[in-house]
């Protein structure tokens, strides 16, 4: 991956979070012909519809982090053709717990 791609990413993952915390939402679920669009990847669809694509991503092992390094989780099962169609994106424990916070001082007196 080229470091602009990269770069895309990481702020698409970046943007992603700050929304999910914006709206008081844990969990998301993008197709991944979305993510495509939204990233501006131009990586092909056989690639950004592998398991092993979105495996490195989940893993989280550099240069592929930049879901973990957002504070993001992934989780996907394969289709019939064993790929990757939907992605469901979930906060971290440590941003879910921020979020936890928020909701609690709203409901507070």
């Amino acid at each position: 991956m080229s470091v602009r791609e990269n770069t895309r990413w990481k702020e698409w993952a970046d943007g992603l979070r700050q929304s999910m915390m914006k709206d008081l939402t844990s969990e998301v679920i993008k197709t991944v012909d979305a993510i495509t669009e939204e990233t501006g990847s131009d990586r092909s669809r056989n690639v950004l519809h592998s398991r092993r694509f979105w495996d490195s991503y989940q893993v989280g092992k550099s240069p592929h982090d930049v879901f973990l390094k957002a504070g993001l989780e992934l989780e996907f099962k394969p289709n019939e053709k064993s790929e990757i169609d939907v992605i469901t994106i979930r906060l971290n424990k440590t941003w879910k717990s921020i979020m936890q916070r928020v909701l609690d001082r709203q409901v507070a007196p």
